[in-house]
């Protein structure tokens, strides 16, 4: 189901966080987790495999748009600053192939 709801690169990322209704709400989403950085993990706010999907989003959205800091703040506080590496080799992919 994750590949079949899937973004399916970088410019549908960023027509998400310019649509809006979803840009907000993730914004918002990422906001609510935040304070919890540094008490509680991803994975035991997220469990498992929504602790990856998380890491691999927030990797997906600072990509799309570098300038925000919503997501790299989360890929620092709760991943130590390491974005996805699955997530940026199929960007990497994607922006070869157009």
């Amino acid at each position: 189901m994750a590949q079949r709801f899937a973004i399916k690169d970088i410019k549908e990322a960023q027509a998400y966080l310019a649509h809006d209704v979803l840009g907000p709400r993730l914004r918002r989403s990422v906001e609510a987790v935040m304070p919890h950085a540094g008490s509680l993990t991803a994975h035991v706010i997220f469990g498992t495999p929504d602790d990856l999907k998380f890491r691999s989003s927030m990797t997906l959205f600072a990509a799309a748009n570098p300038d925000e800091p919503h997501f790299y703040d989360a890929i620092d506080r709760f991943y130590g600053g390491v974005e996805d590496p699955e997530t940026l080799k199929r960007l990497s992919i994607s922006a070869s192939s157009q």
